[in-house]
């Protein structure tokens, strides 16, 4: 990706906790609800995520995980299998006048949601998690002395000049 298509994407930044209101409904925090452009997003897809998680989408994101799910070939038995788990339960859905969205029930089932969740900004896309499983998925990065620096120096390598 071009830095031209990154400046055009949503980043989506920080981590809080929000109800989850007996309707399945979740607060997605202001700042995670417009473009780098400013321009409001309206509508995402969520979808199964990984690690246990929800995963949303702003609906441009979810146009570049569709091309790179239709590049697994027809032919691949393991690539038919994930885009199928893949797309089992994503789903299209509107943010309401108080910036909720509503988590389907089978979401709400595989992440273990409750009365609570993590809203979390992943960059490209919100993670909603289960508060216990959001801090048994950080712990062993943030909570053993010096493996948040040895991820750090393995995935942030600097780009070739």
């Amino acid at each position: 990706m071009s830095v031209r298509e990154v400046l055009r994407v949503s980043s989506f930044l920080g981590t809080d906790n929000h109800a989850i209101d007996h309707k399945g409904r979740l607060s997605i925090p202001a700042s995670m609800r417009r473009t780098d452009a400013r321009r409001p997003l309206t509508r995402f897809v969520l979808n199964m995520g990984f690690d246990g998680c929800v995963h949303a989408y702003s609906r441009e994101e979810w146009k570049r995980m569709m091309v790179r799910l239709r590049r697994i070939s027809i032919a691949d038995e393991s690539g038919r299998k994930f885009r199928r788990a893949f797309l089992t339960d994503a789903k299209e859905v509107t943010v309401d006048a108080q910036g909720r969205v509503p988590i389907p029930p089978a979401l709400i089932r595989r992440a273990s949601l409750d009365k609570e969740a993590v809203v979390h900004g992943a960059e490209d896309h919100i993670e909603i998690w289960n508060p216990a499983r959001f801090k048994a998925a950080l712990a062993p990065i943030v909570d053993v002395d010096g493996q948040y620096e040895k991820l750090a120096a393995q995935h942030l390598k600097d780009e070739p000049a």
